[in-house]
């Protein structure tokens, strides 16, 4: 058994601990409270354990990433400044055009090390190609791999869901069902027909995958999806396919950054709270935020419903710290293994180091987090109660080759 101590243990299900410990075995949370004064944790959670003291720091549930593109890592800063109805294309091109699979592989391997070095520790992966799969595998990231599928005319729908049962099939033998597993993802309501929207969800619910989507990112999508207009419904039409308003899900994940980049505006947030709807925090592919940082998305999405509302009580540090943590798990139906720091859930947690000039001092370790840390304060990431080292020299190196092909 090894107890971990830290100046403050957030469980997230319940209100921090001050000088407090996390007692872990096997991979799974034994035990947590607060430190007796004058004593340690030996004392406190169990003789014999292995000690592990961090102090000036928090411990916090792992990040819970609830939006991603991983095979997307490679085209940081390639694409800037573009509108979106012309970027998506341009994106699309150059990733299955100009890269290679190997070069795609390394692009998921890449994002999977930045997600851990940044405290994330589980992902809602949208991915085409398997890639991502593989790297969140091989690296240990929890979370739903979701298969693309495209199909914009009607005409397409059998052979594309054919293609996509073929890779979850083969995908699916090596699922971890409980904290690793494959989804399905229709990629978008202008690259996706309604009907092949209804045939993947049907089959969803026949196999058991979870489903997500990319829907309402911005105004023009916004048109396409309320009115059946605006220039993506106008493509649509040029190629002989019709489109009609559609409806959408209880569930969001929200990706605050990535739409202000794009100048997508921002989403009416804290009315959907208030609604009742479930929503977690993504980063989006940092080919449109540049960097996973999910303290950014926390502020970001706070700032903005503030600025939108003008009310306080929009967003609040508290609750934007849940979304990035066990809200995100909820959404992505893992919240029994994940999320929060609680007796038999799995060791996943990060250390912050709080012992920063921009952090201290520390009233409120959740407020301090949200408002004042970055993935910088990130001082160790653990999945199942180890801590992930990685070695990323050789994948930088390759990284900078292809980017001065593509350039």
């Amino acid at each position: 058994m090894t107890i971990f101590e830290a100046d403050w243990i957030c469980p997230v299900s319940s209100p921090p601990i001050c000088n407090g410990w996390l007692s872990v075995n096997n991979g799974r949370i034994l035990g947590l409270g607060p430190l007796p004064l004058g004593e340690g944790s030996r004392e406190a959670a169990g003789e014999g354990s292995h000690r592990i003291s961090f102090r000036g720091c928090a411990i916090i549930p792992g990040f819970v990433n609830a939006h991603a593109h991983l095979e997307l890592t490679i085209l940081r800063g390639f694409l800037e400044d573009l509108p979106f109805a012309t970027w998506i294309p341009r994106l699309s091109r150059t990733k299955y055009q100009q890269l290679t699979r190997d070069e795609i592989r390394l692009s998921a391997r890449l994002g999977a090390v930045e997600m851990l070095g940044a405290g994330v520790t589980c992902v809602g992966e949208v991915m085409d190609l398997g890639t991502s799969w593989e790297a969140m595998r091989e690296f240990g990231l929890r979370g739903i791999a979701y298969q693309e599928i495209f199909g914009p005319a009607d005409a397409q729908m059998e052979e594309a869901l054919a293609g996509l049962q073929n890779k979850i099939e083969t995908y699916r033998h090596d699922d971890d069902s409980e904290t690793r597993c494959i989804g399905v993802s229709p990629h978008a309501p202008y690259t996706v027909s309604a009907k092949l929207y209804q045939a993947v969800n049907d089959y969803a619910q026949r196999q058991g995958l979870r489903l997500t989507t990319h829907v309402g990112e911005s105004t023009e999508e916004g048109l396409l999806l309320r009115h059946g207009s605006g220039p993506f419904a106008e493509r649509l039409r040029e190629r002989g396919i019709a489109v009609a308003p559609q409806r959408c899900s209880p569930i969001v994940a929200h990706c605050p950054k990535s739409n202000a980049k794009l100048a997508h505006g921002i989403a009416r947030i804290a009315e959907m709270k208030e609604i009742g709807l479930r929503i977690a925090l993504g980063t989006d592919s940092v080919a449109s935020n540049n960097v996973v940082d999910m303290f950014e998305e926390m502020r970001s999405a706070i700032f903005q419903q503030r600025g939108l509302t003008k009310r306080l009580d929009a967003l609040d540090a508290e609750t934007v710290f849940r979304m990035a943590t066990l809200g995100g798990a909820e959404c992505l139906g893992l919240a029994d293994y994940l999320g929060s720091l609680e007796p038999a859930k799995r060791a996943d947690f990060a250390v912050v180091d709080l012992n920063d000039p921009a952090v201290q001092p520390v009233y409120d370790p959740i407020a301090a987090m949200v408002y004042s840390a970055s993935r910088h304060n990130v001082r160790a990431t653990y999945l199942g109660g180890c801590e992930v080292k990685i070695d990323s020299a050789d994948m930088l190196r390759e990284c900078v080759s292809i980017s001065r092909r593509l350039r």
